[in-house]
């Protein structure tokens, strides 16, 4: 997976001629694909942007489009939890992550904002940022645990 370049506000998605039209059918395929974030990169788009929400979620309890994402602050304190990709469908693994990040990012308007997420919002964001770093959380466990976690979903 590539590592993605910052998205400004020059950038146009190929085939879309109105921005909010992308983000509805983005949206729409992540909630289709079952999933709580889907990163650009994970459908071809070299940028950084990804899609995340869920009713459980506080500040994303809405989808939304997270524009150049960022990790400002992370706590000392991890969490080991299991995780899902919807670039591995079927596979889970325990992946360890701080527990609660503070994050940047970008609104379509160009507005920056800033939150305290912990809990499944946190490892969410992380996951989504780690895919545009060109990271999979396969990367993130041992080469023996990921082929059994591989062994199991078939």
């Amino acid at each position: 997976m590539q590592t993605s370049t910052p998205w400004t506000q020059d950038d146009s998605i190929n085939g879309y001629d109105d921005i909010e039209k992308f983000e509805n059918d983005f949206i729409d395929l992540m909630i289709a694909e079952k999933g709580m974030g889907l990163a650009a990169n994970q459908i071809g788009i070299t940028k950084r942007f990804f899609a995340i929400g869920h009713s459980s979620f506080d500040t994303f309890k809405n989808h939304a489009i997270i524009w150049n994402p960022q990790v400002i602050n992370f706590s000392e304190d991890k969490v080991i939890d299991v995780e899902g990709c919807l670039s591995f469908k079927g596979i889970w693994l325990k992946v360890e992550r701080p527990s609660i990040v503070e994050v940047k990012y970008e609104t379509t308007q160009g507005e920056t904002k800033f939150a305290k997420l912990t809990g499944m919002e946190s490892k969410c964001f992380q996951h989504e940022c780690d895919h545009l770093e060109g990271i999979t959380f396969n990367k993130r466990v041992s080469k023996l645990r990921w082929e059994m976690a591989n062994k199991k979903s078939k």
